[in-house]
């Protein structure tokens, strides 16, 4: 039973309804998010996706903040979509970010440059394809995945393709953040 991702997306759905409660869960993971952006090589000039931006979209906010992107922030639940469109509005960032109730896994109505997959997004493995499959040749595709111990409450990524680079965080429940490219429809391997 994963009981952990359920606590988070509730609790982001509570803490989305107040703005204070909102800002204090996005600058806890403001740093994981800066070193995401260095791992994709995130600019102004990107089109960003955020798969599975819950009731807080943290990194979507967080992203288009600090690099000047546009992003677009996905979640197959309506209520977290619905939370997510009132925190938006919140940060007042509804000029760079938008929310929409899209599944990882259907047809992504946006272009992107960059994928940020969260690591609640599930099934890994057919958002992972689905994203390749879509993204333009040199697209960047990004995946937290949790700590070995705690692998049981989340759906992991596929042993292949292995991704090019990773960059490591010291979180509660994942310890660092997997990149992949796009080269024809497909993922880079690792060199």
């Amino acid at each position: 039973m994963k009981i952990i991702p359920g606590i988070v997306a509730l609790l982001e759905k509570k803490a989305a309804a107040g703005s204070i409660l909102a800002r204090l869960y996005s600058n806890h993971y403001s740093r994981v998010i800066q070193k995401e952006i260095e791992l994709a090589g995130i600019t102004s000039g990107d089109r960003v996706l955020n798969v599975g931006c819950g009731g807080i979209p943290f990194t979507a906010i967080t992203v288009a903040r600090l690099t000047g992107a546009r992003v677009y922030a996905i979640d197959c639940d309506r209520e977290a979509v619905v939370a997510a469109k009132r925190c938006i509005k919140s940060f007042g960032m509804e000029k760079q970010v938008e929310a929409a109730c899209i599944n990882g896994t259907a047809e992504i109505p946006f272009e992107y440059s960059v994928a940020l997959v969260a690591l609640q997004a599930e099934p890994k493995k057919e958002i992972l394809n689905n994203l390749a499959l879509q993204a333009a040749q040199g697209a960047k595709l990004v995946f937290r995945k949790p700590r070995p111990e705690l692998a049981h409450q989340y759906d992991l990524l596929p042993e292949n393709p292995e991704p090019c680079a990773l960059t490591s965080h010291n979180e509660a429940t994942f310890n660092c953040s997997v990149l992949y490219t796009v080269i024809a429809g497909n993922m880079e391997r690792a060199s």
